[in-house]
């Protein structure tokens, strides 16, 4: 029974320690873009604290899924940035962006049209 248990929970911790590996010392910053200064970005995360973010000539940048660039940023924007602490700053620097798409909300014409008004002519 012991030896059952074992080989089943083994697989298992060698998925979790994977992922931990895989994550590594990386930060994950959620939130909106507030400023946008050159090289690093304010960031006003999900618990109201702000958050300065390098970027760098290497940093990668998303809009799901497909590729981006630095200037696809804007103020308002939501992101989730995957960065690692700078020593020598003792700041965040990016290494990936992930800009939030936002779809604009269509009118719902249905809704929005007045019924046709009846005629009434006084007969049956």
């Amino acid at each position: 029974m012991l030896k059952r248990f074992a080989v089943c929970l083994f697989p298992l911790l060698l998925v979790s320690v994977g992922l931990l590996w895989a994550h590594g010392n990386n930060e994950h910053i959620m939130g909106t873009i507030t400023a946008i200064n050159g090289d690093h970005v304010t960031i006003k995360t999900q618990d109201g604290k702000s958050e300065t973010v390098m970027l760098a000539k290497t940093t990668k940048y998303f809009i799901d899924k497909k590729t981006a660039t630095a200037t696809d940023m804007k103020v308002g924007s939501r992101v989730v940035v995957d960065a690692k602490t700078d020593p020598k700053m003792k700041m965040y620097s990016a290494l990936e962006v992930k800009i939030g798409v936002t779809t604009p909300v269509k009118p719902d014409t249905k809704a929005k049209a007045a019924a046709p008004a009846e005629k009434h002519t006084g007969h049956k």
